[in-house]
């Protein structure tokens, strides 16, 4: 019942229209009730006195009572639609802003396949309860009141027997319910699992036909389908067992009813105007109850589907702003890292130490200070990146920008003055211009162009058939690799950062693009602080300081030729490209 009050919440602030949807339910209740007693009037003073001089009128109010009930129905359906429509628009946004508040931590325990089931699969499953589930049960729980008033006042003794399958249809109800919602659940789960395997192999979809594995992929989702197939067919049979046998006992029902009735109508003791009236109102009592069986089973859908979706809502943040955080309005740019140590994996059972991929890393960059940061893969450059944009905390130690604890400042603030260039390149599937303008959306055309320029993505940009108003495809899919690399650099230029992070920012680019870059670079990082993630080192040897790494220990700091001359792990990584770059050559 809990997670019906919270999904009850999002409906609360429409309830200056669910009170005029509850006032037309009252009304179509009413008028539902109304046919089965002018019917009666009809067999019992027309039919049965031969006086046809009623009969007008009484057929009149009869079609005035249906088609005010249609009236009414109209009403009903539209406002309740709305209602359900907008209850979803609500919690579908809801959700999107709360995937955005998550840390990264998150998302790399969790695919995107599955965070897309929650928000549209299970979302679409609490629609169907909202719109209709709701409604029909408030709908059918006063019909089965007005039914049972109208019942027991025409005949009690009828109304009597036709209670005895009550007990039998509630204790069937009580065990549908005790089995569905685990059902209902398992079902929501592998329907989660066939959209995270569409997600992960179309996005892949290259590397899949590049290596022929689409019959190896076909048979891993003819896996995940089936998996979701056998929990669909379970709860098939299970309610195909459930509702037939519902639906029995109350056929039962009204076979007792009719037989007792009839020899009563027999025997004198009951009109048959009334015996009508009375089977009538028969089906509407029983069909509110056979219905609110259904609608039973969408609730169980719902409650899984809920429970899905608020366990998402319910997780925390692992990066989130403390109380009294401070807010940087403008900074120097002024960056120490003091004894820092940090682990992805927070496995209790394991030796801290040993997970750790940065060891005590203490190094300072000064305001307007480029500091590269070089080694081997796994060495932890990425990682002080991401300290230092704080998508992650440090476990010990502390980052500092300007003499704040990263810990102590507000994320938003924080990430206003700081911009980064990825290794790995996103481009949203949009244009050119809103690519760009993502990291600044009031920069006008001469200031985009400009950051384009500065990245020398201008001229290529004018090359292509829409210039920058191009669509360039999922994930930039219509580039290369360097001219997605200078849009994402030129992107990070026009946000005007204080902080700038080059991680691995002329990896993918030839080496006439790596010059023209790092012309660019050298103009653009001036009199700002930079943090440089360096994979050819031939770029960063006018840095200011070069901090190489290995095992995410700090080996060495120093100038590019303090570096050569001391022989160690930053001398044996130049030696290693100047090796590399010279086979290239020669080949």
């Amino acid at each position: 019942m809990n997670i019906l009050k919270r999904l009850l919440r999002y409906v609360r602030p429409y309830w200056k229209t669910l009170i005029v949807i509850s006032v037309l339910l009252l009304l179509r209740t009413g008028l539902n009730l109304l046919p089965p007693l002018v019917q009666r009037q009809i067999i019992d003073q027309v039919i049965g006195e031969k006086d046809l001089s009623r009969l007008a009128m009484l057929i009149g109010v009869l079609i005035a009572v249906h088609a005010l009930s249609r009236v009414v129905d109209f009403g009903d359906l539209y406002l309740r639609h709305v209602v359900g429509e907008r209850f979803i628009f609500d919690l579908r946004v809801r959700i999107y802003e709360h995937l955005q508040t998550l840390s990264l931590s998150f998302y790399e325990s969790t695919s995107t396949g599955e965070l897309m089931s929650r928000v549209t699969n299970d979302v679409n499953a609490l629609e169907s309860f909202v719109t209709h589930g709701v409604s029909l049960t408030l709908i059918d729980l006063l019909r089965l009141v007005g039914a049972s008033i109208v019942l027991l006042s025409l005949n009690w003794r009828l109304a009597l027997i036709m209670l005895i399958p009550l007990p039998f249809m509630a204790v069937g109800l009580w065990i549908f319910n005790h089995r569905a919602r685990p059902i209902y659940r398992r079902v929501r789960d592998r329907l989660g699992d066939i959209n995270a395997s569409l997600q992960d192999k179309l996005a892949g979809i290259r590397v899949v036909q590049a290596f022929e594995q689409e019959e190896a992929e076909l048979s891993h989702f003819c896996e995940v389908s089936q998996d979701y197939l056998q929990e669909r067919i379970f709860a098939i049979r299970t309610w195909s067992l459930f509702f037939p046998a519902l639906h029995f006992t109350s056929a039962l029902g009204g076979a007792l009813v009719l037989g007792f009735g009839a020899r009563m109508v027999v025997n004198g003791h009951l009109t048959l105007g009334t015996l009508v009236a009375f089977l009538a109102y028969i089906i509407s009592f029983y069909e509110p109850l056979r219905r609110l069986t259904q609608v039973d089973n969408t609730f169980q859908q719902a409650i899984a589907a809920g429970e899905r979706i608020f366990e998402l809502l319910d997780r925390e943040s692992d990066i989130q702003d403390t109380p009294g955080a401070v807010h940087l309005d403008e900074i120097e740019g002024d960056v120490v890292f003091d004894q820092v140590h940090f682990r992805y994996a927070k496995e209790e059972t394991l030796d801290s130490d040993q997970q750790n991929v940065l060891h005590d890393i203490t190094f300072e960059i000064a305001p307007g200070e480029a500091v590269a940061l070089v080694g081997p893969s796994g060495a932890g450059k990425t990682s002080i990146a991401n300290l230092l944009c704080r998508f992650y905390d440090p476990d010990h130690g502390r980052v500092r920008v300007d003499g704040h604890d990263l810990r102590e400042v507000t994320v938003q603030s924080l990430r206003q003055h700081v911009a980064v260039v990825l290794q790995d390149t996103f481009l949203f599937n949009t244009t050119v211009r809103e690519n760009l303008l993502y990291g600044k959306q009031e920069a006008g055309e001469e200031e985009m162009m400009a950051a384009a320029r500065a990245a020398y993505a201008h001229e290529f940009i004018e090359e292509l058939p829409e210039g920058y108003d191009t669509e360039i495809g999922e994930r930039g899919v219509k580039l290369s690799g360097g001219q997605k690399q200078r849009l994402s650099l030129a992107r990070a230029i026009l946000a005007d950062p204080r902080i700038l992070i080059l991680d691995e920012a002329t990896s993918s680019v030839d080496a006439e693009a790596e010059y023209l870059i790092q012309q660019a670079l050298d103009e653009v990082m001036k009199g700002r602080t930079a943090l440089v993630i360096a994979h050819r080192l031939s770029t960063i040897r006018d840095a200011d300081k070069i901090i190489a790494l290995e095992d995410g220990h700090i080996r060495e700091v120093g100038s590019h030729q303090d570096l050569l001359s001391q022989g160690g792990l930053y001398s044996q990584l130049y030696e290693r490209q100047l090796e590399l770059v010279k086979e290239e050559t020669e080949s």
